[in-house]
């Protein structure tokens, strides 16, 4: 595929909501503006939320609107300020609610896709429906990501790397500027916290998380992440520091000294939440190895599909049954009073009747034959290129499912037929989640079969060194059908690509 290509469905999913901002809207006059407007709005919403502002109704929205207008020196009617503010919300009519679509090319499939996103959601935290309260909006990660992608740094957004931005602002008397990506840093840890704080209550109402989640490799590395830990907060007294230097070189400047007691201000406050999410990971650990320590067989491992997993507390218990004859669709097989026919016991005896002097005959033959052993060795470059189409997949959605390589064009199905292990992978795969680390490392020292073939793919395909730290796993989906692939019957679970965290 042309380098041009790569990664091109990705790239689009990115740029899709920008290009929708606005479009479509009947605003008169003001239409060429309101892209403008509309994500001065988004900004507006991204910084009351970062500030704990519970102002972020749809009555503070279009008031926000109405601001902005104003702010750019347009003019605009009540009807045009209400179009923009329900533009921001959803997708046409008010009392349908719809999100926002897009089209993209999927460059593996070589299919066009439909995306589907919205530019805020409900706030639940502030949102309180019950008590017949207003619904307070927040940016989804797709706006956030608007909002990122417009800056600077909009590759990499880690704690490290924003605090190392912030230095470089204020060693280059960026003041300000550097207050202001302090928000970033703030937004940052509130998110990982909040995340934090979602996988702290999941784990502790289903402890099986752990088989699924990143986080169960943590409790691994719980020195290396702490030691992260320690470096950030090393930055964070190196940032207090030349915020001090600085003040002494700039004692009789005024507004330098109000700008730099603003800095040394919001340091402390992205220190003190940085410091709380700390405590918060690292607490969340000892608590991974206590539920370890205590109940080891919730982490065995389970090859086979599960009744009471995933059917009935994945299936019933979640979601429930429309009609008994669900039910009876279950469970009639394993009480069915039809039994399918078995051989008589005469006849099975009967197949193991045999002349032995013809055997032996055969037997001799055979051994004239086979005299020489040959040994046979794996094709791992036919396995490779069979496997660099489900990589090519993952690299760009982040699943794969053998159900979108039936799909394929014949000549791709056909390379996955060439070598038994190409398929024997794929099972592989279902063993539990692996964590890639190959990179540096010899083949001679790789034991896994699944670490050998992405060795292979990394050396021959460069573009899947992305792949390095990453974790793969399976995801069983219990209500898909058995995939009849090439007179084959392969379960349905999808594999997956997750970053590391």
């Amino acid at each position: 595929m042309n380098e041009s290509w790569e990664g091109f469905a990705g790239r689009m999913q990115r740029l899709n909501p920008l290009f929708e901002l606005g479009r479509g809207m009947d605003v008169g006059e003001l239409k060429p503006y309101v892209q403008t407007i509309l994500m001065q709005v988004l900004l507006t919403i991204f910084y009351r939320e970062l500030n704990d502002d519970d102002q972020r109704k749809k009555s503070d929205i279009k008031y926000m609107v109405e601001e902005a207008i104003k702010q750019m020196k347009l003019l605009a009617d009540d009807k045009q300020i209400e179009r923009m503010t329900s533009g921001l919300l959803y997708s046409g009519k008010e009392e349908y609610s719809q999100p926002f679509e897009a089209l993209y090319f999927d460059e593996i499939r070589q299919v066009w896709e439909t995306q589907v996103f919205r530019y805020v959601t409900m706030d639940e935290l502030y949102t309180n429906l019950e008590l017949g309260g207003s619904i307070v909006y927040k940016l989804t990660e797709i706006s956030q990501e608007m909002i990122f992608m417009s800056r600077e740094m909009a590759e990499e957004f880690s704690i490290t790397i924003e605090q190392l931005y912030s230095m470089q602002l204020i060693k280059n008397g960026n003041f300000r500027k550097a207050t202001r990506n302090l928000d970033h840093l703030i937004s940052r840890v509130n998110r990982l916290m909040a995340k934090e704080f979602s996988f702290q209550k999941e784990m502790i109402n289903n402890p099986k998380i752990l088989l699924m989640e990143e986080d169960m490799q943590r409790a691994d590395n719980r020195a290396e992440i702490e030691k992260q830990f320690d470096e950030e907060k090393t930055h964070f007294r190196t940032i207090t520091s030349m915020i001090e230097k600085t003040k002494r070189r700039n004692e009789e400047d005024d507004e330098v000294q109000k700008e730099l007691h603003l800095l040394q201000e919001k340091v402390g406050h992205t220190r003190q939440l940085h410091d709380r999410f700390a405590k918060l990971v690292i607490q969340n650990i000892s608590y991974e190895l206590k539920l370890k320590a205590e109940n080891p067989s919730l982490f065995w491992e389970d090859s086979l599909v599960s009744f009471r997993e995933h059917l009935y507390e994945n299936v019933f218990m979640k979601e429930g049954v429309r009609s008994f004859t669900e039910i009876e669709t279950v469970l009639s097989p394993l009480f069915s009073p039809k039994n399918e026919f078995i051989l008589p016991l005469d006849w099975i005896w009967g197949e193991q009747e045999f002349d032995e002097k013809q055997v032996t005959d055969v037997v001799v033959e055979e051994e004239a034959e086979e005299s020489i052993t040959r040994l046979r060795v794996t094709d791992w470059n036919s396995v490779s290129k069979a496997w660099s189409y489900v990589f090519q997949h993952l690299q760009t959605t982040g699943e794969f499912s053998l159900v979108e390589l039936s799909n394929f064009p014949l000549e791709v199905q056909d390379l996955w037929f060439e070598e038994s292990e190409t398929i024997d992978l794929w099972m592989m795969f279902d063993k539990k989640p692996l964590k890639v680390q190959v990179l540096h490392r010899k083949e001679e020292t790789l034991s896994d079969e699944r670490e050998i073939l992405l060795y292979k793919l990394m050396n021959e395909y460069p573009q899947f060194q992305v792949f390095e730290g990453m974790k793969i796993f399976t995801m069983f989906d219990h209500r898909a059908e058995p995939l009849l692939w090439q007179r084959m019957k392969i379960t349905p679970f999808k594999l997956c690509i997750q970053e590391a965290q």
